[in-house]
């Protein structure tokens, strides 16, 4: 298996609002992940190469602006406020003064787990303009986690749903 881009299809989870930007990754497996989404979560943002943790951690304070809360936390993933959590789904978000996201990772079948994110935008020319910088990285370092976390001789590879 391996992992793909999928369509972006707003994620209900990200409220009755319509983002202004989303895109969404699939990695499956060849057998079942028997971790919680929330397990997944820490392990593909906490437990990535600090070299891959600071990249994101300096684009999200500095770059994005995020108002991020304490790390560690049980009410955090990397500082993001986790908002929804069950054994096949974690809901978390982030706010700034440009923009508010929103990030679902949900086990979609045993062997495929999917992550949308949903940007709506306070500020819309600042935000359009941060996120052309900083967009390119986070398509490229997703499915990089997804893979990454994936388990252990079961590994796949991510692919963008589009």
């Amino acid at each position: 298996m391996g992992d793909r881009s999928v369509r972006a299809a707003p994620d209900p989870l990200s409220g009755n609002r319509r983002p202004d930007y989303a895109d969404a990754f699939e990695i499956g497996t060849s057998e079942p992940d028997a971790r919680t989404a929330e397990q997944w979560a820490r392990c593909a943002l906490e437990e990535a190469p600090v070299a891959v943790r600071w990249t994101i951690q300096i684009a999200h304070r500095y770059l994005l602006r995020f108002r991020l809360g304490p790390h560690p936390s049980r009410e955090h993933v990397l500082g993001w406020r986790i908002v929804a959590t069950e054994p096949d789904l974690i809901r978390v978000e982030a706010s700034s003064p440009l923009l508010d996201a929103v990030i679902v990772g949900r086990r979609v079948d045993p062997t495929c787990t999917r992550l949308t994110t949903s940007l709506f935008y306070v500020r819309p020319a600042a935000a359009r303009a941060v996120w052309t910088l900083v967009g390119p990285l986070h398509r490229r370092i997703a499915p990089y986690l997804l893979s990454r976390a994936a388990p252990s001789g079961r590994r796949g590879s991510a692919e963008a749903v589009r």
